[in-house]
């Protein structure tokens, strides 16, 4: 990500936080969505006793709602946004969370699955989506999900990013023979699974999740 837009999405969300303090809105999500994206984000195949990475955690509000499933799982949250980190730290201080650019700072630890909720909202280019999902699918051992606002709406937000289902599911499509695109959860709204295990064994007619 180029420091100007780094620099805009900071400033963006920090100005949001001033706003509405602990709050989905600071996040720049409207009410009641998130819980719809985490569910369908937490879809993508067993999560229990698996290591997860959450990219752009915001107050860690994802292992919230993981831990509220009683799904067992070793979580690692990142942000750019420092004040968001201290609030999840103090929400969860026994779990990781760190300030970190993905794209500065890459991982040599792998994670079983890789998440990106809601951090293509004001990043818009494809060029950048290629990039963050190709560092998250080098990273993961199981698979990833990312979620985006669609083309097909009726409207566009002033300042928002909309990604079109059928581009994103050609670059998955450069990672994976497994590519599932979701476009059934909220009407303006998809998400894309890219999964690791492509090949069948010998005794397989299917892949499993």
């Amino acid at each position: 990500m180029k420091e100007q837009t780094h620099n805009e999405i900071l400033k963006h969300y920090t100005e949001l936080y001033e706003k509405y303090g602990v709050n989905p809105a600071s996040l720049g999500w409207p009410k009641g969505r998130q819980n719809i994206r985490f569910k369908i984000i937490t879809e993508v195949g067993n999560l229990s006793n698996s290591k997860i990475l959450d990219i752009g955690c915001g107050f860690g509000d994802l292992y919230s709602f993981i831990k509220k499933k009683r799904i067992k799982t070793k979580y690692t949250g990142i942000d750019i946004n420092k004040k968001f980190i201290e609030v999840a730290k103090q929400k969860h201080p026994l779990t990781r969370f760190f300030v970190r650019d993905i794209e500065e700072r890459k991982f040599r630890e792998k994670f079983d699955w890789v998440f990106a909720v809601g951090t293509t909202n004001k990043a818009g280019s494809y060029r950048y989506v290629e990039d963050l999902l190709t560092e998250m699918f080098r990273i993961a051992k199981k698979g990833i999900a990312m979620d985006f606002m669609s083309t097909y709406v009726d409207f566009r937000r002033k300042g928002s990013s909309h990604f079109s289902p059928e581009r994103i599911f050609k670059i998955g499509k450069k990672l994976s023979k497994r590519v599932v695109i979701r476009h059934d959860y909220l009407p303006f709204e998809f998400c894309v699974y890219v999964y690791k295990q492509e090949q069948l064994t010998k005794n397989q007619t299917y892949v499993d999740f």
